[in-house]
């Protein structure tokens, strides 16, 4: 089990410093957590707005990680803020039209960089590298189910 844990602390982390080593993210004028406050919700949230902590569990990253960035996004008319009626606690935030608009462009900046770096491997392991990616997404949402009900 040792190995089994080696990897899966160090892995992922490892995976993306090394993948996205060369990326100036600077250069989408957004910080790396606007860039994934941008992501969790335009693939995540379905064209629907999300509680911020269900952003939260998306990204990995509590309130407090998100909310300098969330802030700016909301002012920059990226992101729209929204208190639930029902229950004044509970805040949603979904993306407007513009932040619609950056994150497709934004996403064919990453796509186009990201491919590019995956060019050192066969196309069969760039296939089963996303493949993986897609077992850990499910076996994480059972995971966040299994938590909600216990």
């Amino acid at each position: 089990m040792k190995d089994e844990l080696i990897i899966l602390f160090t892995s992922y982390p490892r995976f993306l410093k090394q993948l996205f080593k060369s990326f100036d993210h600077s250069r989408l004028e957004f910080s790396w957590t606007a860039l994934k406050i941008l992501f969790g919700l335009k693939y995540r949230s379905k064209g629907k707005s999300l509680k911020i902590s269900e952003l939260e569990s998306h990204l990995g990253q509590k309130k407090s990680t998100l909310s300098e960035s969330l802030n700016t996004l909301v002012k920059d008319g990226y992101v729209e803020r929204k208190r639930s009626n029902k229950d004044r606690r509970v805040v949603r935030v979904k993306l407007s039209a513009k932040g619609e608009k950056k994150i497709d462009e934004i996403t064919k900046v990453v796509e186009s960089y990201v491919y590019e770096k995956l060019k050192v491997l066969p196309d069969e392991e760039v296939k089963r590298l996303f493949e993986a990616f897609k077992v850990i997404e499910d076996i994480a949402e059972k995971l966040e189910g299994a938590n909600k009900n216990a």
